[in-house]
């Protein structure tokens, strides 16, 4: 029983410790600063589930617990026999599922510093493509007459929704493009619009 309740203080110990981690990771997100929030939310929600295990795992050992209080009053032998099996299993999943705590913990710390580390790669391209971005619809707001204006226009604004999917972190992930692609897709597309209007003003 002192075994099992320390493996029990352990686990919670660590679940604790892997819910922080997990809510750090979700702080650095929703700044609308190019992280891809969509997909890391969706890690953290699949992760969050080992919770409900937590909770479910944690009111099997308060019952048997109780079977085993019964003892001086009593209670049935033999659940008191399953209860002293449970118990001693109870401390080897305890400690099997600390390691993996700790394994899920570590991965969260090092997806928060990739998270930050792209972020820092991501700000400059960013302000770029924000900096052209209105650039482009000054110019084509002083095109009044431009033939293709609304044309232009039209690519402009499909172009805007794509970079503010970026900044929100609304996107898809995709294994063979990175955030910092997207970005300078958007930031070349941009630049094609650009270069289209003074083709046509001048």
């Amino acid at each position: 029983m002192r075994a099992a309740s320390e493996a029990q203080l352990i686990l919670r110990q660590g679940f604790e410790r892997f819910d922080e981690v997990r809510a750090d990771v979700e702080s650095v997100l929703g700044q609308g600063d190019g992280l891809p929030a969509k997909a890391v939310r969706a890690q953290l929600e699949e992760a969050g589930e080992l919770w409900s295990w937590f909770h479910e795992s944690t009111a099997l050992y308060e019952r048997m617990r109780g079977l085993w209080g019964d003892l001086d009053s009593g209670g049935d032998l033999q659940a008191l026999a399953a209860a002293s099996e449970y118990f001693s299993e109870y401390c080897d999943h305890c400690a099997s599922h600390v390691a993996e705590l700790d394994g899920a913990i570590n991965s969260f710390l090092e997806l928060r510093s990739k998270l930050v580390e792209l972020r820092e790669k991501v700000a400059p391209i960013r302000e770029r493509a924000h900096t052209s971005m209105a650039a482009a619809r000054d110019e084509l707001e002083s095109a009044a007459s431009l033939q293709g204006k609304f044309a232009l226009t039209a690519r402009l604004n499909a172009v805007s929704d794509r970079l503010s999917d970026l900044d929100t972190g609304n996107v898809e992930p995709d294994p063979n493009r990175k955030v910092t692609d997207w970005y300078r897709d958007v930031e070349t597309e941009i630049a094609e619009i650009r270069d289209a209007v003074f083709r046509l003003v001048y």
